[in-house]
């Protein structure tokens, strides 16, 4: 219980202050290989990219030009490189390393890797198909995040993507990292939450660079972003969805 009263009173003096991640991402890339190779949590991960494949073979039938969003080592890329008859493929991500890998995983005739901030002018066009994976909620306020997103979306175009709620949060964490490691990770989060706050959010640690939220609330805001055309596909640890426009 200890964990859970860390991240509650963490997230309390956090409202209003949305996550920054990039120096954090910037550095770095998120192996998820590795993640799917885990040993308690590989079947939730492997399923986790089944629901996103069903998605992109349901909705990404007629894309004729898909944009990525923090696309990471490129493994969903691969997958819209391989499920839709996507002619142009442009992916985005902050890190150089990730890009790297994703360039070496990804074949597809046009693809093109841009190394940029999620929030910054990378002079991309609005596609008909949009995807972010495994990264909204790295990428600041989810709400926020959600109607960036939207704007690259073309009328009559689709956007694909997942988020990790917190709806079992401490349990996933637990059968990640142990259960030590977990009450580690929230000490730090408590931490980063009391520097942040009492800095007036001058100072901030790579400890806050994920927004969780409950997938009700998520819905709510998914509905408020795109309107009534929104499946979702619930799974215990995260949320995928496909939104009209």
């Amino acid at each position: 219980m200890i964990a859970e009263l860390l991240a509650k009173s963490g997230k309390s003096m956090l409202q209003g202050i949305p996550p920054d991640g990039k120096a954090y991402w910037a550095a770095r890339y998120w192996d998820r290989a590795a993640a799917e190779r885990h040993q308690v949590l590989s079947d939730e991960f492997l399923a986790q990219k089944d629901v996103i494949a069903d998605l992109l073979r349901s909705h990404g039938a007629e894309a004729k030009y898909v944009l990525e969003f923090a696309c990471g080592t490129g493994a969903f890329t691969a997958l819209a490189a391989e499920l839709t008859p996507a002619t142009e493929i442009r992916a985005v991500d902050i890190s150089e390393q990730g890009l790297e890998r994703a360039g070496a995983r990804v074949r597809h005739d046009n693809l093109r890797l841009v190394h940029g901030d999620f929030w910054a002018d990378n002079g991309l066009e609005p596609a008909d198909l949009v995807m972010c994976i495994d990264a909204i909620h790295h990428l600041g306020d989810i709400r926020e995040v959600l109607t960036r997103l939207r704007s690259f979306v073309a009328p009559g175009g689709v956007f694909i993507g997942n988020i990790w709620t917190v709806d079992h949060f401490h349990e996933f964490q637990r059968k990640r990292y142990g259960t030590l490691g977990h009450l580690r990770r929230t000490a730090a989060f408590f931490t980063t939450a009391m520097i942040t706050r009492a800095s007036g959010s001058r100072l901030k640690t790579g400890a806050y660079r994920t927004q969780l939220i409950h997938s009700a609330e998520a819905l709510a805001i998914l509905h408020s972003v795109f309107g009534t055309g929104v499946e979702v596909r619930n799974q215990r640890y995260f949320m995928a969805f496909v939104c009209q426009v």
